[in-house]
């Protein structure tokens, strides 16, 4: 257990180091893991599914397992670890489902590129994003997400990548053996090594944002969800930000969209479903009565609008950022406190 100042003003500092640490340290794993897999000769669609997707997650799935071993631990309070990192996961969702893809749709048309969205994607990914984020929904309406309940969520996404895999097989070239030199050798162990060094900067970084956000709910009378939400959330949407806006510099803007939409399914079925299996959740009503319909609603409002025109139009990127807004502003006045 990491030991904070009972200064506010030093707790801010802490937090910030925190965040940033756990946000640039991750972007700089997903590198290196990603170049593990090519080295390895892993094809570029697994590497999408598995690397980009989780990768990306990785602070979320890192800050569900460090709270809820802290849970188990008692280290923390069981409510506020809960209320943080379940708003930092519905957080960085509703984030990157609407502020993001808004953001992506608009530079990817500023770049003379048009996003174009096939129904196929939409009747299978987008779906199945949306269908998650109401499986939370009805997990959590009792107040609680149990340990079956976590299994069914991290099960359930071991299975969607099980069929997505089988799905996309096919389009596979038979790879070749790799044959590593000593030097090729060499370089794996090393960016393993960076990868793993990594990891536990992670894990320490959410350690300490997490005992930093409960000192405020504490003292401040701040809930949870909302530090998880307004600060964690979006903090943790940055490396999503980043590999989209990547993709889209390179002209391979339908990447971006699979990046987002992916990681949108990670979250509350693999890292959610993880942490809920360590030490089970208590799910604030913030959480039940606005966060998620709103995160399910601009989710079948967004698919309607892609399916409509099958492509991401100005018009559409636009719309989506205002929801991002107002649903801030409403959460901010109406929702603050974990109740």
């Amino acid at each position: 257990m990491v030991i904070i100042s009972q200064n506010p003003a030093d707790n801010v500092i802490i937090g910030v180091i925190a965040i940033v640490f756990l946000v640039f340290v991750a972007d700089k794993v997903i590198g290196k893991s990603i170049k593990v897999s090519k080295k390895l000769g892993i094809s570029q669609i697994f590497i999408g599914l598995t690397v980009i997707s989780i990768g990306t997650s990785l602070p979320e799935i890192t800050t569900h397992v460090v709270a809820s071993l802290d849970i188990i631990r008692g280290n923390i309070d069981p409510f506020i670890a809960s209320a943080t990192v379940l708003g930092t996961n519905i957080g960085s969702d509703i984030v990157q489902q609407n502020l993001i893809i808004g953001i992506v749709g608009i530079l990817a048309i500023l770049h003379g590129r048009i996003i174009h969205i096939k129904r196929s994607f939409l009747k299978s990914d987008f779906l199945i994003m949306i269908l998650a984020a109401v499986l939370v929904l009805l997990f959590g309406y009792d107040g609680n997400i149990s340990r079956v309940e976590g299994i069914v969520l991290f099960f359930g996404y071991i299975l969607y990548l099980y069929f997505l895999w089988l799905k996309e097989r096919k389009n596979i070239k038979d790879h070749k053996k790799i044959e590593l030199n000593g030097k090729g050798k060499k370089g794996i162990f090393i960016d393993v090594a960076y990868i793993v060094t990594g990891l536990a900067v992670i894990v320490f970084s959410a350690e300490y944002i997490l005992q930093v956000s409960e000192f405020f709910v504490t003292h401040y009378n701040i809930g949870g969800s909302m530090i998880g939400i307004l600060i964690v959330g979006i903090a943790t949407s940055l490396p999503e930000l980043t590999t989209s806006i990547t993709a889209i510099l390179k002209g391979a803007s339908s990447i971006s969209l699979g990046t987002l939409i992916g990681s949108n399914i990670t979250n509350p079925m693999l890292a959610l479903g993880l942490g809920a299996m360590i030490s089970t959740y208590q799910v604030p009503r913030p959480i039940i009565v606005y966060d998620l319909p709103v995160n399910i609603i601009t989710g079948v409002i967004i698919m309607w609008f892609l399916w409509r025109n099958r492509m991401l139009t100005k018009k559409a990127s636009w719309i989506m950022i205002s929801m991002y807004v107002v649903y801030v502003l409403i959460r901010l006045k109406y929702f603050a406190v974990d109740v």
